[in-house]
């Protein structure tokens, strides 16, 4: 029988999601990024309804927001190293998209290594359905 406590993200006393210290998701096939190997980070997971909102507004979006969603789950899911909303903008982008792929990761979805964002929203449509 499926134990309810392991299907479901840990959470504090408060309710907040507790953040994990985990590997940083890195594409050893990119010389930018291979600085990062063996890097660990701490995250919290995004959970199934926050994921959709984020490629939904991505989908609709007139313009390329996609560095706006970034900072935003670097903002508000990397714990361990934490960063000001004021730094955002200075993370190196090889390190952008080992955080965000590593929050994608620990937030069960297989965005795969490097791919832009807009080209996974048929997937997690997919895996997640459309409503």
């Amino acid at each position: 029988m499926l134990d309810k406590k392991a299907s479901l993200y840990e959470r504090d006393e408060k309710g907040e999601l507790i953040a994990k210290e985990v590997p940083l998701e890195v594409d050893e096939n990119e010389e930018a990024q291979k600085e990062y190997a063996g890097e660990k980070i701490s995250v919290t997971p995004m959970p199934r309804g926050k994921l959709r909102r984020i490629f939904s507004e991505l989908e609709n979006s007139k313009e390329d927001k996609e560095s706006d969603f970034d900072g935003d789950i670097i903002l508000v899911h990397c714990k361990n190293p934490q960063y000001t909303k004021e730094e955002i903008p200075f993370i190196k982008p090889a390190l952008v998209t080992c955080i965000v792929n590593t929050v994608f990761r620990e937030s069960g979805m297989k965005v795969g290594k490097n791919k832009n964002k807009r080209k996974v929203i048929g997937e997690v449509e997919d895996e997640f359905g459309k409503n």
